[in-house]
């Protein structure tokens, strides 16, 4: 049976301070371009067997979506903003997968990717909101140390 992939984004649906902080402290340090911040929680799931049941049921596990204070939505909304996703380089999912699978039954679960997706709405052109966002996460949302980032 082929594998696929289903990608699943949760975001708060209260106001985020961690967010509001990045987004004052890049403020601060000089990126008065970046007008919004936001932060989510990215997971691309590789599952064997039907994405539509998959979807229903892996959208009410309460350890990645609570339903009183999480939103969630299945692919990484298109808009204007420039979208930052910051990766654990030691983190290969297992964890979160061993839970999934032997804890809550999500036997069709092969691999997890999680990460933090960071949306910056910048007032500029495509070419420097690119430039801007690779600066903001070299300076300030990723740590070189332990994660890894790609602009998509």
């Amino acid at each position: 049976m082929p594998t696929k992939t289903v990608e699943m984004v949760v975001g708060l649906k209260v106001p985020d301070n961690t967010a509001i902080t990045a987004l004052q402290t890049l403020n601060k340090i000089g990126f008065d371009r970046i007008k919004s911040v936001k932060r989510e929680d990215y997971y691309k799931f590789f599952i064997e067997g039907g994405t539509d049941k998959f979807k229903k049921q892996i959208s009410k596990v309460d350890i990645l979506v609570n339903a009183n204070k999480h939103s969630f939505n299945f692919s990484v909304q298109k808009d204007n903003s420039a979208k930052i996703l910051v990766k654990n380089i030691n983190d290969d999912g297992s964890g979160l997968l061993a839970t999934l699978k032997n804890r809550l039954g999500f036997k069709s679960i092969k691999k997890i990717e999680k990460a933090v997706l960071w949306s910056l709405g910048i007032d500029a052109d495509e070419k420097e909101k690119l430039k801007i966002a690779e600066k903001a996460a070299k300076e300030l949302l990723v740590n070189e140390n332990y994660q890894e980032y790609t602009i998509i």
